[in-house]
């Protein structure tokens, strides 16, 4: 129940208060409640006071109408900008409150100030009081926290200029229960009260100076103040720095889409670049699988060739399986050379390496083909180092050859750790020099090697003692040709033959070597080739008749034929451009003396009738040597109108090919057989056909080499 002395302004109003009234808007009650409170604070009552004016505040306050709900964030709406037709604060003039809530926010900022005033006031009074109990000094506040009598009037004078705000509002300006109350406006007790409105002690006391609250609310007014000036500063400012910035932005953003623009670019042609080279890559490996598979399938498909028409010789066979041969490595061995040497089409590719060569600039004036280090014996007597000129070297292998610059003037030759180093065939493997647009096959036996082959023909004739047995070891074209400069690559032939000759024991040597050398300025020997010519042939027969005490027709007794573009067996070997861009003439000459040829295999079987002398017309250059006989792995029997009770056998290597027919009237029957193919026994072969001389005729490298061992092979088969 209310309490009757409560003034009127705090007093709980009466029971008979229509309860049909409309209630206060919420802002009002708030002004109320405050102004109660205020007024008990302020009139110094006892603590029951003060309880019922709370109470009668807390009432007002709940018969206010609530608080209308405050819209979710999301539907609230943001304050409009600045526009240039707003006032002085913008979009603040376009929401002014309406007139109820400019009464509300009136009442409620004097309240505010009142409110703080007051509890300020009080909190002084009750710090005084107990300092005076106590009998201490009041407490200073800190020195932070001291506000000036200035800076409290300026902010009574902030709250008049918000009260002028409304000046023209009649609820407030004109309401005497405000503006003209005299309870309250002239009211010596609170307004002129000495205690506290003049009273030195706390409002002017420095000491203590401002609360903490009088600080927020100076703080507040002060931005409320400058906020619509700082605002317009800081757009103005903003204007200007975007204005000058306008130019740099566009520049730069020309700038970065210019750099953005490269850098596409360049990542689109790495991206290009990447791409190629992985299609690159990917086509590579295709051709090379393509290419490795073709080549697989060419070797394995294609025909095989069985004999070289351009090196004039029979190619690798495939050797027989054995358990002996494979586990001693020559099966495997001779399977790798029957597949390297029977390449098809091989004469071709080797003639296409030559070409590629020749426009690689891999040619020179003096090119040397094949290895030296085999076979060269020095001369103890002599020294080991020889002056020479640079030349150009090349691989070994005729499937591989390849050129290196020697640019070493000095030359050192040792001797081979082998008594017997391995030859192959009648060209050798010591090298072939290509100089002055010849080909000279490289010599490179020492004296004594020769010896077995001594021995062998010695035991041939031990084995016939009744036939009368000549050795024609014939020189090559190094002993004839090799200029001064390169001697130092090549031994002496003369010598090694003299050695072979005076080793012989039953069997007659014939001079060859002398009666060449008496016509060496002649073609005795050809320049592409590794065989001499007919006319070489032609001086041998001659010294081998005057030996055997046989007639012998002159040269004049023969025609002469000849071919051109001859590129013979030493560009096969070499591949030299050299001397297939300097072909020669290939001659050859036919005995007028009548004669016929009969062709047997090598068991004497299967005869057949033929020419001597091969058609070459339809053969290509390189085989032009084949005229003779045309090849070696066959027998041949030459039948002549001779009756002098002479039957000669010549057992030879391809050189041999050229004597018969200088011997046509010399001999009543020639037998010519190739020891490298023939498959009977020689020397009963010999006395069944009632041979009265055997001419043994090779070269000197066949000599030295393998088909020396052949010749003893064809006397014990």
């Amino acid at each position: 129940m209310p309490n009757t002395d409560l003034p009127d302004e705090i007093r709980e109003p009466a029971a008979d208060t229509p309860q049909d009234e409309p209630k206060l808007d919420r802002r009002t009650a708030i002004a109320q409640a405050r102004a109660i409170r205020r007024g008990a604070a302020a009139m110094a009552m006892d603590e029951s006071i003060k309880a019922q004016a709370a109470e009668t505040a807390s009432t007002i306050l709940e018969q206010a109408e609530p608080e209308p709900p405050k819209a979710p964030l999301h539907k609230q709406t943001a304050p409009q900008p600045v526009s240039n037709t707003t006032g002085k604060f913008g979009w603040l003039d376009e929401v002014s409150p309406s007139e109820p809530e400019r009464s509300a926010a009136h009442t409620d900022t004097d309240a505010l100030l009142e409110e703080l005033r007051a509890e300020s006031r009080a909190r002084r009074t009750a710090a005084a009081k107990s300092a005076g109990q106590d009998g201490a000094e009041p407490p200073k506040a800190p020195a932070a926290a001291e506000i000036s009598e200035e800076e409290i009037a300026d902010a009574a004078e902030y709250a008049a200029e918000a009260d002028a705000a409304y000046a023209d509002d009649a609820e407030y300006d004109d309401g005497t229960e405000y503006d003209d109350d005299a309870e309250y406006d002239d009211d010596t007790e609170y307004d002129d009260d000495a205690e506290y409105a003049d009273d030195a002690e706390y409002d002017d006391d420095a000491e203590y100076g401002d609360t903490p609250e009088d600080q927020v609310i100076r703080e507040l007014h002060v931005t409320n103040e400058t906020a619509p000036m700082r605002s317009q500063r800081a757009a103005a400012e903003y204007q200007a720095v975007t204005a000058d910035a306008k130019p740099f932005v566009r520049e730069l953003a020309k700038e970065t889409e210019k750099k953005w623009k490269k850098e596409a670019g360049s990542r689109k042609a790495e991206e290009t670049i990447r791409r190629t080279e992985r299609t690159s890559a990917k086509w590579n490996i295709a051709v090379c699988l393509l290419l490795l598979f073709g080549i697989a399938v060419y070797n394995l498909v294609l025909e095989r060739p069985v004999k070289s028409m351009k090196e004039n010789r029979m190619l690798a066979k495939m050797p027989s399986f054995s358990t002996e041969a494979y586990l001693s490595g020559k099966y495997t061995s001779g399977v790798e050379l029957y597949y390297n040497d029977t390449v098809p089409h091989r004469d071709d590719f080797k003639e296409m390496t030559q070409i590629i060569r020749k426009h690689m600039g891999l040619s020179g004036n003096a090119v040397l083909i094949g290895d030296l280090s085999a076979t060269q014996q020095p001369d103890p007597e002599s020294p080991a180092e020889t002056t020479a000129p640079p030349v150009t070297t090349a691989g070994a292998a005729a499937t591989a050859q390849t050129l290196t610059t020697v640019s070493a003037a000095v030359t050192t030759t040792t001797a081979p750790e082998s008594d017997e180093p391995e030859r192959e065939g009648e060209m050798g493997n010591n090298g072939v020099l290509i100089v002055n647009k010849r080909g000279i096959m490289l010599f490179g036996g020492w004296e004594t090697m020769g010896e077995n082959y001594a021995h062998i023909l010695s035991r041939f004739k031990e084995s016939a003692p009744e036939i009368n047995m000549y050795s024609m070891v014939i020189p090559t074209v190094c002993s004839f040709y090799t200029p001064e400069e390169f001697q130092h690559l090549i031994t002496s032939e003369k010598a090694n033959i003299d050695y072979i000759n005076k080793t012989l024991v039953g069997v007659t040597p014939i001079d060859v070597y002398g009666a060449l050398e008496k016509h060496k300025d002649e073609p005795i020997f050809m320049r592409t080739d590794h065989h001499w010519s007919s006319l070489g042939a032609f001086y041998a027969c001659e010294a081998f008749s005057a030996e055997a005490r046989v007639p012998f027709a002159r040269i004049e007794e023969y025609d002469r034929k000849s071919k051109d573009d001859y590129v013979g067996t030493l560009y096969t070997f070499s591949n030299n451009i050299i001397l297939k861009e300097n072909p020669e003439e290939f001659f050859w000459y036919i005995p007028r003396a009548h004669f016929t040829t009969t062709f047997y295999n090598n068991s004497f079987g299967n005869p057949r009738e033929g020419d001597y002398f091969m058609n070459i017309d339809n053969v290509a250059p390189v085989s032009y040597y084949m005229v003779y006989m045309a090849g070696d792995d066959h027998i041949v029997r030459v039948q002549t109108d001779v009756h002098n009770g002479r039957r000669l056998c010549i057992i030879k290597d391809s050189y041999g090919n050229a004597l018969a027919p200088w011997l046509t009237s010399s001999f009543e029957e020639i037998y010519i057989i190739d020891m490298r193919y023939f498959q009977l026994n020689a020397i009963t072969f010999l006395r069944e056909h009632g041979m009265t001389d055997v001419l043994f005729a090779m070269n000197s490298f066949s000599a030295n080499g393998d088909n020396g061992a052949k010749v003893e092979k064809i006397r014990t088969q």
